[in-house]
């Protein structure tokens, strides 16, 4: 929110200053802020986090299982609050802003751990059908 005040504070100083050039740069990163902080959101499901941020930016799918760590992360002067994750092994960082940050890293946790149960159903249900027709 601070950052959308400030460029929207800086843009209309440009236009009353008469530098149009400013202003006008000034008023599409505030679209730019606008379009991507109301309407960001994240899916959790099927083993999967989608992070769309806006309709000018493309979503992004990240499989649960390879997220590492969630830390909560504050910036500029503790005004910015954001999540952290680290995924892949070649230790990727992303960075989300949910609303609810524990109803979000609650429901991240849970999908975890029932994309870890799904993967020892598999697991033991391959083992299973392996072990019956070796005895036949």
């Amino acid at each position: 929110m601070c950052g959308i005040l400030l460029f929207l504070l800086l843009a209309l100083y440009a236009f009353w200053i008469k530098n149009a050039v400013v202003g006008l740069v000034m008023a599409f990163l505030l679209i730019v802020l606008v379009e991507r902080t109301l309407h960001s959101e994240y899916i959790i499901s099927d083993g999967k986090l989608i992070i769309n941020n806006g309709k000018l930016a493309r979503a992004k799918t990240i499989n649960i299982q390879e997220i590492h760590d969630c830390k909560p992360m504050t910036s500029v002067f503790g005004l910015v609050r954001y999540l952290l994750l680290t995924y892949e092994a070649s230790d990727r960082m992303i960075s989300v802003q949910p609303q609810n940050e524990a109803a979000f890293i609650t429901t991240l946790q849970k999908e975890m751990r029932n994309s870890i149960k799904k993967d020892l159903q598999q697991a033991l249900q391959i083992n299973t059908e392996k072990e019956a027709c070796d005895a036949e």
